[in-house]
């Protein structure tokens, strides 16, 4: 996955699901409230909708006729988070876990350069690239190698290949040519089919 990408291009404004558009209308800081908790999944994605969004959503999954499942909703939302931060969400989980718990040191660090944290908040790439920049501020080859090793490590339960799965390059090509194509069309951010 190529980070600098989700850098430039910002998060996702929306998202395909089952040929419906769901609308990203939400503020991306409820990644940093949510995204280091156990049940992430629901908090951050009801967090992002659009409010008539997830209105449908919810009705979708209450109606025991419709096949969508909460397992398909986690998939979708895991990819949202990998689109928008460029790594794979346990990662970004893991970058945003260590922000929230180190945000009084590391604002008041860029406060000293008059850089505001908060007003970064919504580009979750920028986000993730600081704290990651941060950490392997000052390190060694073997200090660097060690944080990535525990960074990138799939979570408990989850196989290397299954890791490896969670964001094919194929599907990454895809979404971006799809991101790219659409902005052309639209003059700015628009869907990018993660289902």
């Amino acid at each position: 996955m190529e980070q600098w990408r989700s850098a430039v291009l910002g998060p996702p404004a929306s998202f395909v699901l089952d040929d419906e558009v769901y609308e990203l209308s939400g503020a991306w800081q409820v990644l940093l409230e949510y995204l280091p908790a156990e049940r992430w999944h629901m908090f951050v994605l009801y967090g992002l909708l659009h409010p008539l969004d997830a209105e449908r959503l919810s009705d979708r999954l209450d109606d025991d006729d419709d096949p969508l499942t909460r397992q398909e909703v986690r998939a979708v939302v895991e990819r949202l988070v990998q689109q928008a931060t460029g790594r794979k969400w346990w990662v970004a989980q893991r970058l945003y876990a260590t922000l929230a718990a180190s945000w009084g040191e590391l604002d008041g660090r860029l406060s000293l350069r008059g850089v505001e944290l908060a007003a970064m908040l919504p580009n979750p790439a920028r986000v993730c690239n600081l704290v990651y920049g941060w950490l392997v501020d000052g390190a060694d080859e073997q200090g660097r190698r060690r944080l990535d090793m525990q960074l990138t490590r799939p979570p408990a339960g989850m196989s290397r290949r299954q890791a490896a799965a969670a964001w094919s390059p194929q599907e990454q090509g895809r979404a971006f040519m799809d991101a790219y194509r659409s902005q052309g069309d639209a003059g700015g951010r628009s869907p990018v089919p993660v289902a």
